[in-house]
């Protein structure tokens, strides 16, 4: 199977070995070193020793052997559906399209190749990260596909999140209004608050329940659509959402938990969902609002950690 990637900012300078180990955890540091010994990772067409450095653009190629598909979550739900488009819950643990080895074990794939009946035209209109549950919406032709990605790039869609965060945030309702940027020379691929050289964002929270001394339940609303705008903002502001480790851990800790996730029966994931959408339908022209129930392990933390009687908001 072959696979590419184009080297991000982050990675200039590395070793190739360096950069796979880094960004795909999915296959070991020892897996991606013999791969390359057996001449099976290009970059730039250029078969890669070792030693080989990537700068930020540069194609990896790699070739990599079969292998049976990762167990992911498929228990999504259809929530709406028309001629036109589809709204998806989707669980946690369920990438929405491919990378790496899950190719075929994704969100679009399933829809397209898989679920009865298939969805063969279906594309997405914005993502999820794996790990946080809730609504995505596909669209079902270009026209439809066109004017949704206009009306997120323009701002019109609403979107609520629930989130379970860490600490009681003061004020209990705010606005957080920092810019967004990529981490520079960070081994993981993650975003933090630059000032400088960041891009807007926005993000308008408010405390629904204080769950315990420890946690809080909120609602989110983000004006802009960043790559992990809440878990940075959140982060930011001191009170990451539980179960967050990419924004609660450098990248050595980060790394090794990847490789070695430690045995537990509580959250998994970040406690983060997508709860509801409003936007304009693009055929009919009525405002549509889709709502995803909270997901039953985000529900089922939430019970553990409150005691009997709720902490009241202040």
């Amino acid at each position: 199977m072959n696979v590419s990637s184009k080297v991000p900012r982050s990675f200039r300078g590395g070793s190739v070995l360096e950069y796979l180990a880094a960004r795909f955890t999915y296959l070991p540091e020892a897996t991606w070193q013999q791969l390359i010994k057996e001449g099976l990772i290009w970059c730039n067409g250029a078969i890669c020793v070792e030693t080989t450095k990537v700068s930020q653009g540069d194609t990896v190629r790699c070739d990599l052997p079969d292998f049976t598909p990762p167990a992911v979550n498929l228990d999504y739900t259809i929530l709406y559906e028309d001629e036109w488009l589809l709204a998806i819950n989707k669980p946690a643990g369920l990438r929405v399209h491919s990378r790496g080895k899950f190719v075929n074990a994704n969100l679009i794939y399933h829809l397209r190749h898989v679920h009865q009946p298939t969805f063969p035209e279906v594309n997405l209109v914005h993502r999820l990260d794996a790990d946080t549950s809730g609504l995505v919406l596909l669209a079902r032709n270009k026209v439809v596909l066109t004017d949704l990605a206009r009306q997120f790039a323009e701002g019109l869609v609403k979107k609520r999140y629930l989130a379970v965060v860490e600490g009681r945030p003061a004020p209990a309702d705010a606005t957080i209004n920092l810019p967004i940027g990529s981490v520079r020379d960070a081994r993981v691929p993650r975003y933090c608050i630059d000032q400088v050289d960041g891009k807007a964002a926005v993000t308008h929270y408010k405390t629904i329940r204080i769950l315990s001394d420890k946690y809080s339940l909120l609602e989110l609303h983000p004006e802009t659509g960043r790559t992990h705008q809440l878990r940075v903002h959140l982060a930011a502001i001191g009170h990451p959402i539980a179960g967050d480790a990419l924004y609660t851990m450098n990248d050595d800790d980060y790394l090794d938990f990847r490789r070695n996730p430690p045995f537990s029966t509580g959250l998994q994931r970040q406690a983060l969902h997508s709860h509801q959408v409003q936007f304009l339908h693009p055929i009919y022209q009525d405002v549509c609002i889709i709502t995803a129930p909270l997901a039953p392990d985000i529900e089922q933390f939430i019970q553990d950690v409150t005691p009997t009687a709720n902490v009241p908001c202040d």
